[in-house]
């Protein structure tokens, strides 16, 4: 057989066109099902993805077994499967999760000394103005960027992985419970929350940092803590109201 008309393959057996097909539908779903284009508990047909797509159906298998890993989308008994949808019980083991993540990175970015604050003041500012003009997605893509490059500095591999895929894992929640309806007061506290965040690990101060992140996270958490709870349901009065009794005239 001619070795030219063969393609080359991966030690997992896959031609390369295939194996970017099936990473660019990853991408591609990860993103949209982080961000809600579709949204917890929607099925996912491998025929109506592949034509959207517009690959065959194995990267689309493919995929949906990277995203299954990740926990964003689950296989049901009757082969149906589906966006993974949010499970309150999960919260405080992810929030847990995330803390410790968050405390254990931001100390060593801090002893490592290399964040530099001309590099994070454009995070700060871009999630300042995006929560004032009521643009949440830009606000919170700065938060995740600022984290994503802090990750980086923590020259910690490991740290790094974890952390981020737990921040990811909090997208959705923080989509649905803290950013709608932030009052400018809530507005301007998790600006301050976040910049204080920046001002610790730029000082290259470990304490500092570790206090200013639990701060920030616990801020966010407390307001998610809030929207979860009744609004109203244990205020109103269900007692009839006092029979009016007509007087004679």
């Amino acid at each position: 057989m001619d070795s030219k008309s063969t393609p080359p393959r991966t030690q997992d057996g896959e031609t390369p066109k295939k194996k970017r097909g099936a990473l660019l539908v990853y991408e591609r779903m990860r993103d949209e099902i982080m961000w809600m284009q579709i949204e917890p508990g929607s099925a996912l047909d491998e025929v109506a993805l592949a034509s959207k797509y517009e690959v065959s159906r194995t990267p689309i298998r493919e995929a949906l077994l990277l995203l299954a890993n990740e926990g964003f989308v689950q296989f049901l008994q009757n082969r149906t499967t589906i966006v993974a949808p949010l499970t309150l019980h999960n919260i405080p083991a992810l929030l847990d999760t995330f803390l410790l993540l968050a405390r254990g990175l931001l100390r060593s970015v801090a002893m490592n000394g290399t964040a530099r604050p001309d590099d994070l003041s454009d995070f700060i500012e871009t999630y300042r103005h995006g929560l004032a003009v009521n643009d949440t997605r830009g606000a919170f893509e700065a938060q995740l960027g600022l984290y994503k490059h802090l990750a980086a500095l923590s020259e910690n591999r490991f740290l790094e992985k974890y952390f981020l895929e737990a921040q990811d894992a909090s997208v959705r929640l923080k989509q649905l419970y803290f950013f709608p309806d932030l009052t400018p007061l809530e507005q301007e506290k998790a600006v301050n929350r976040l910049r204080a965040v920046v001002d610790a690990v730029t000082q290259a101060d470990p304490e500092a940092s570790d206090v200013a992140v639990v701060q920030s996270i616990m801020f966010e958490a407390g307001i998610v803590q809030r929207r979860l709870g009744p609004r109203f349901g244990h205020k109103m009065s269900i007692v009839s109201p006092t029979t009016v009794t007509e007087q004679p005239s």
